[in-house]
């Protein structure tokens, strides 16, 4: 196990040890509580330990499945599945001896659980805070991480070289066409620093981007076969800048070492979701996995952050076919 506050189990064990010995300590300090009479020390502490049990899970159930789901956003269910709960902790304290209160008075035994609760949606928020700040926290520093890594890609004299290597075979073929390649390469010089320094982007800006960078690369290589499709149901739609490139990098850096590479994209959404899928041909024999996958390693990361289970993402290897499927939950 893990000994992270993170750790669900953990965590909850913890909280769970630590209001069991508060209970004890309390009974302890009362001299005239049961406890302290011959024989009745392991039969309280079962008791207590059976009770604060049944209160964390009634507390659990409350906070995740009910506030969670339905509080402000569906009142009625949050209100018919709040009100059956309490009336199963109240048949449980009544009727039973895992109770809060040693008398049977109905009016204290609705207030006591009402306690619990209210105080178990106090330790929600403060569970909540806690993971919002570290979200935000772990965000930024892959933000910063990816900033940079992006600033490095963008002035890569690599890339540059091979980018007015092209302007002058150009300019010496058809210098009538000279004028748009620089465009089009400033345009992609631009976007990448514009975006990186952006947490969200409209997805059509996003696809004008893979565009351009698939018209580039299809000019730098004449050989590459490369074909994108999109069906866009919600072009105003936001997301992350640059969370389809690193993929789409791989596909044309390992398709370019066939004698035939082919690359395809399709890019779709609907009312409830974006799915993005790249298809490339490879060699098994001459693909090298030399890099370090940096940028395959923090797209993962970042969809974890950003997409917490609102994400699936399916990458496979057969035939020589190389695929990738991200799919978005909006």
């Amino acid at each position: 196990m893990k000994f992270s506050y993170f750790n669900f189990w953990l965590r909850n064990i913890v909280i769970y040890l630590f209001f069991c010995l508060l209970g004890l300590i309390m009974v302890l300090v009362d001299g005239t509580h049961q406890i302290h009479e011959k024989g009745r020390f392991m039969h309280v502490v079962f008791n207590g330990g059976v009770m604060f049990a049944i209160a964390h899970i009634q507390v659990y159930i409350h906070n995740r499945f009910l506030y969670e789901r339905f509080f402000s956003k569906q009142n009625l269910k949050y209100f018919l599945g709040t009100v059956s709960l309490f009336a199963s902790y109240f048949l449980i304290n009544y009727f039973t001896p895992f109770t809060f209160v040693s008398n049977r008075d109905v009016i204290t035994m609705c207030i006591s659980i009402f306690l619990i609760y209210l105080v178990g949606l106090g330790f929600y928020y403060m569970h909540k805070n806690i993971s919002d700040r570290n979200r935000r926290f772990l965000t930024g520093l892959l933000e910063k991480d990816d900033e940079i890594r992006h600033l490095k890609a963008q002035l890569n004299p690599h890339f540059l070289f091979n980018a007015l290597n092209n302007l002058y075979a150009t300019s010496l073929t058809a210098p009538n066409e000279t004028p748009d390649k620089i465009l089009e390469l400033s345009d992609l010089l631009r976007y990448q620093i514009e975006s990186s320094k952006k947490e969200r982007v409209p997805l059509y800006e996003e696809i004008d981007f893979i565009k351009k960078y698939l018209s580039y690369e299809q000019n730098r290589s004449p050989k590459l076969n490369i074909s994108l499709h999109n069906k866009i149901a919600m072009n105003q739609l936001m997301l992350s800048p640059m969370l389809f490139m690193p993929f789409i990098e791989n596909a044309i850096k390992y398709s370019s070492g066939t004698e035939k590479p082919t690359v395809s994209l399709e890019i779709s959404t609907d009312k409830q979701r974006l799915t993005f899928k790249v298809w490339n041909n490879f060699d098994p024999e001459r693909r090298e996995f030399s890099g370090t996958n940096t940028g395959i390693s923090n797209t993962k990361q970042r969809l974890e952050l950003m997409y917490n289970n609102k994400h699936e993402l399916i990458i496979t290897d057969a035939d020589g076919i190389h695929t990738v499927e991200l799919t978005l939950v909006l």
